[in-house]
Parts: structure tokens; sequence; C-alpha cells
């Protein structure tokens, strides 16, 4: 069988080459330089890099874990040629029907309420119920004579259920794709990440059922996470971790690397921080409604240096 890559444009090929590079996290200065050099030749060259970094999201959203597999693995050169061989294969053939419906953009565009990467929405339900969708997050709704019942396709979600006004009460559920969590009249707060979910309460309780295990009931102010095996209590709700409904970002003595992913989760492209100093600590109340600006007060508040690729990649790393 022929390659799908095969016949690929020749700029294309060096834009996903230079995206392993990068992917890999081991980059020399004159590597960075040649890059640069390389980018600036040519309209041609920049049309080619954004296309290669669109490729991505797609090669996340490979069925399986493939794609995350193959990410993990990219800094030896076995991973590299694994990853350069599946991002050939993406530009050359695309994703199957299978594997796209697992991408961000599939279940974006797909979902019955969703809100986009960079923007936030709060709706409401049939019964009243509040649902508050954090950056890059969708939800299908099913409400029938049995049940309400949301279904979390991607991302993050805080819900406040109101009471149900049906002559036969029907449960208020949230279904995820690693178990189901049941509302006993509350406020709460869902989040997906790749391996877990996780839940913090914020009035009232909710019931857990993972998928391959016993429930466990998460009480007012408490928070866990769970996967198919069972539920890991994490201790106390963490407030902060809501004030994305009020368009904030809150840190407070809060690791880089971890301020920098949730920061992602809100910003159009890649962003990366460098391990150098993702362990440096970070407090302050952010607008999340200009996350440039967020990233030009790190480089204030703490000893890094924002670098960009292109507008779309950017690097925190030190200074």
């Amino acid at each position: 069988m022929a390659n799908p890559g095969s016949d690929l444009d020749p700029v294309l090929h060096q834009a996903l080459e230079w995206q392993v590079t990068f992917w890999s996290g081991a980059v020399s200065a004159a590597e960075e330089s040649d890059f640069r050099t390389w980018l600036n030749a040519s309209p041609a060259h920049r049309e080619a890099w954004q296309k290669a970094q669109g490729l991505q999201a797609r090669l996340a959203g490979l069925p399986g874990g493939i794609g995350g597999q193959v990410l993990r693995r990219a800094p030896d050169k076995q991973g590299r040629r694994r990853l350069l061989s599946a991002l050939l294969w993406l530009a050359g053939a695309g994703i199957a029907a299978g594997g796209a419906r697992q991408t961000a953009q599939w279940q974006l565009a797909t979902a019955d309420q969703a809100a986009p990467t960079g923007e936030r929405r709060q709706i409401i339900l049939a019964d009243g119920t509040r649902v508050d969708l954090n950056s890059a997050s969708a939800i299908d709704v099913h409400y029938d004579a049995r049940e309400r019942r949301l279904q979390l396709r991607r991302g993050e979600i805080l819900v406040t259920t109101a009471v149900d006004q049906a002559a036969v009460k029907r449960p208020f559920l949230v279904e995820t794709r690693l178990g189901r969590i049941q509302a006993l009249g509350t406020r709460f707060r869902v989040q997906e990440t790749d391996a877990e979910i996780r839940v913090a309460v914020f009035e009232g309780a909710v019931a857990i059922a993972p998928g391959e295990a016993p429930g466990y009931r998460l009480e007012a102010g408490q928070q866990a996470r769970f996967d198919r095996s069972g539920v890991i209590p994490e201790g106390r709700a963490d407030s902060n971790a809501i004030a994305w409904t009020r368009g904030l970002l809150i840190a407070e003595r809060q690791r880089l690397g971890d301020f920098a992913a949730q920061l992602a989760r809100h910003r159009q492209g890649i962003l990366r921080c460098d391990p150098a100093v993702a362990d440096l600590l970070l407090s302050g109340v952010f607008p999340l409604d200009d996350t440039e600006q967020i990233l030009a007060a790190l480089s204030e508040a703490l000893p890094v240096r924002i670098s960009y690729l292109t507008r779309y990649w950017a690097t925190i790393g030190p200074r």
C-alpha cells in the first residue's frame, strides 16, 4: 500500500519535520534560529507552518490514545519518526470518520451546546437548571419523562440544578466517558482531563458512579477525581477553580506549569511552559479576556520571558 504522505507538498513536509522537532522538547538555540530563517524565507513556508500546527489537535484526537502515546514518545529518535509518520498520514489522507469524531473541532461543532476556545457560555435548561460552559467545552442535553441528563463531551462545566417541576421527579445526571454523576440538589463542577474526571461540590451533594467500581457520595465543600476503577478524594473544593465563570483565573501560590495549562485552554494555538520554570510559584488575579496581557504580566511578575515562534505558538521560558 502506498504511503498516504508520499505525494505531499515538500514544503509541508519540511513544516511537519519542524513541528516534530519542537514537539520533542529538545530544541537547541541553533535549531530555533534555523527554524526562524526557514519560516521567514517564503510566504509558502509560513502557510505550510500554519497547516502543520493545525494537525496537533487532529493527532491528539486519534482513537485509543494513539496520538497521545506518540506525542509523549517524541523526544527519542524512534518517537520522532513515529510522530512524523502520523503527521504525514494525517496530512496526506485525513482522519477516518471514527477518529475525526474524537477531535475537539468535531465535538464543539456537533454538540447540542458548546463554548469555543477563548469563550465561555451560560445556558438555562428547560427546567431552570443553569449550566456554565468553560472554554473549549461541549455537552449534549437529554431530557425526557424519566431523567434529565447531560453528556459531557469535552471540557468543563459548572451545574446549578433547579427543582424538577415534573409530576414524577426525574434524576439529574451528568454522563462522562468514565462514569456517571447524579446531582442531589446541588451546585457542582465537572472537568474532563485526558486520564480522569474531576468533580467539586459547592452546594448539596453528588453520587459518583465510576464505570467499574462502587459508587461514592461527595458532599458540599469536597472534591474528588475518578476513572473507571474508582474514586480518589482530594480534600476541600477550591472555589478559585471556577473563577472562570466570572472571567478570571485566580492563582494562590500555584505552580507556573499548572497555571500555564489552565491558561492554554483559553488561548488559540499552543502554549508551552519550559520545565526549567514550571515549578515557580505564582499568585494573582488575571482577567481571561486578554490572554496576551496575562502572558505579559507573567514576564513582569516572574523571572520568565515569553517567546513566540508564531502568533499561535508561545513558550514561557527562563529570562
